[in-house]
């Protein structure tokens, strides 16, 4: 009769031998193997309960780019951009990221080399599997607070609520109108002059520029005006301010109107170039005071004119306006 050989598992004895080998596999019960089973499902379903991410839970995306006030190129060497703990680095040529951050995440820190301070932009309210696109984030070399009030252009009474956005740096404006926007990058050598909006329900979208330069690192913008969305206004013609330019010995085209709000402001607000060979132009300001200073394209005639706009229409006509 054939001698039988009794095995257990993890290792067993050769009962006819008398000795003892460790098995190369295990042998488990039929129950004990789908008990196991059961376990490893249980938990890839956890896994995909809790939105994976590394562990953050619900996640809300962040991107946008960091660029310098300077020049508004791209750092290099890259930047590093940290919010809710998650950090990344910019790309180098476009100085783009991109980043997932618990939904709960308030602000967003900028640090670069050659960059003395980090750079904190505060980030709005986040939603859990939404994607945010934050614009450009500038940051430079030096830091200034810029203020301002916002105005409703008809009835110059404060705007409060308004949102006030200037190189990645956002504010709110308060029941007076004001606001104030802390690290705002600049840079003393830069050519790059920043642009911001001014956003409010009920009010068009409005763009303003900085153009003058910190004193004691703070800029006062002051007013910035809202025009209604339920107003009619602006007009229906090319401006609601008009006149005819006359250069003696010069064509008018390529005369340059440059509009001061206040008038005695050190920067203009904005530029106009005439391209009618009658001289005409037409220009839509808001209500308040100006200079307009005039300048022939040769450089060498100038006019300079004060004007007080106290309606969006009918058109205030400034006649001829002759340049000597």
């Amino acid at each position: 009769m054939a001698k039988r050989k009794w095995q257990v598992a993890g290792g067993g004895r050769n009962r006819a031998s008398g000795e003892w080998r460790v098995m190369s596999r295990c042998y488990l019960p039929r129950a004990a193997r789908y008990a196991l089973l059961l376990l490893l499902g249980m938990g890839i379903l956890l896994i995909n309960a809790c939105g994976g991410g590394g562990g953050l839970g619900p996640v809300a995306v962040l991107q946008g780019r960091v660029v310098m006030a300077g020049t508004g190129l791209p750092p290099n060497p890259a930047a590093t951009v940290e919010a809710g703990g998650i950090r990344a680095t910019t790309d180098t040529q476009e100085g783009s990221f991109r980043i997932a951050v618990p939904p709960t995440t308030t602000q967003l820190i900028v640090r670069a080399q050659g960059i003395p301070e980090p750079f904190t932009f505060q980030l709005p309210p986040l939603q859990a599997g939404q994607t945010y696109d934050l614009g450009n984030l500038y940051i430079g070399p030096e830091k200034v607070v810029v203020r301002g009030r916002i105005v409703d252009a008809i009835t110059q009474s404060p705007v409060e609520n308004a949102i006030v956005s200037l190189q990645g740096q956002r504010a709110q404006s308060d029941s007076n109108g004001r606001f104030t926007l802390n690290d705002v990058a600049y840079d003393p050598n830069g050519v790059h002059d920043p642009d911001g909006m001014v956003q409010r329900t009920g009010y068009l979208p409005q763009p303003f520029v900085v153009d003058q330069p910190p004193i004691q690192g703070e800029i006062e913008l002051g007013d910035i005006p809202l025009l209604p969305e339920t107003d009619d206004n602006p007009p229906n013609i090319p401006g609601n301010v008009q006149g005819i330019v006359q250069v003696p010995t010069e064509s008018p085209i390529g005369t340059r109107i440059d509009i001061f709000s206040p008038p005695d402001a050190q920067f203009p607000s904005e530029s106009v170039v005439i391209t009618r060979q009658s001289g005409e132009f037409h220009l839509w300001l808001l209500l308040g005071n100006y200079k307009l200073k005039f300048t022939s394209a040769s450089g060498n005639r100038h006019a300079e004119r004060t004007i007080t706009v106290t309606s969006l229409t009918p058109p205030l006509d400034l006649g001829v306006v002759r340049l000597e």
